[in-house]
């Protein structure tokens, strides 16, 4: 986790400045809450073990700008559980403007592009069945076009496209035990020898029954029962 929240901090371009104090009067919910659930793709635990996440309400305390309310469903192998918790603003870092690689294509010329870094808690309702904590680091790009915040996704159609990515562990309440848990929007970041994809994201087939199996079925053999499960509101 650290080491990862490092390589995003130092080696992707990011200028050094911190811009919390700037910009944390923007309400960054809407970049966390922008995308659907059926394109939010997490694993648990070393074996690659598909979760699923669903963010409800993300909600800014008007008193502590720098922290955000969170309540949500996560899916494991079916289990559905609820989550509370809490979001805080680490840093904000922009990118030099010519440190971004911008599409030429792009219709807006953004007058800044960033980072907003954030530690995250989320507790799972104990009187359900097996649930845990979440805690770690997430990081959500987003740019401020003409005064207005927009989640980023100046880069949709990259390869690489990804964001709102969470990097971190659940820890079992009733065991103590931890794993490794992280997801994103579009891809599942630090992992290795997991996804197979190339232009979009395509588990690894050895992963298919970890959970994954309708991925590759619903948009690589364009499978219409496969595709529908995907797309099914499980919360």
């Amino acid at each position: 986790m650290d080491n990862w929240y490092k390589f995003y901090l130092n080696d992707l371009g990011l200028g050094i400045d911190e811009h919390k104090s700037e910009l944390n009067s923007f309400d960054f919910s809407s970049v966390l809450l922008k995308t659907h659930s059926s394109s939010i793709y997490g694993v648990i635990g070393d074996d690659m073990q598909r979760i699923k996440i669903k963010w409800i309400s993300i909600n800014k305390d008007p008193f502590n700008p720098d922290t955000y309310y969170a309540y949500g469903k996560t899916n494991v192998k079916g289990n559905v559980c609820e989550f509370t918790g809490v979001l805080k603003i680490r840093t904000i870092r922009l990118f030099p403007k010519e440190e971004y690689d911008m599409p030429s294509s792009s219709k807006v010329n953004p007058e800044k592009i960033g980072v907003l870094f954030c530690d995250y808690n989320l507790v799972e309702n104990k009187r359900q069945l097996h649930t845990g904590v979440f805690k770690g680091v997430s990081a959500s790009e987003f740019y401020i076009h003409k005064g207005k915040l927009f989640y980023n996704d100046l880069r949709a159609s990259a390869d690489d496209m990804s964001n709102n990515l969470f990097v971190g562990e659940w820890i079992s309440n009733s065991t103590k035990k931890s794993k490794i848990c992280f997801w994103g929007d579009y891809r599942v970041p630090n992992v290795s020898g997991f996804d197979c994809g190339a232009a979009v994201f395509s588990p690894c087939s050895k992963f298919d029954n970890k959970g994954w199996d309708d991925i590759d079925e619903a948009y690589n053999l364009n499978d219409q029962e496969a595709l529908k499960r995907e797309l099914e509101e499980w919360w």
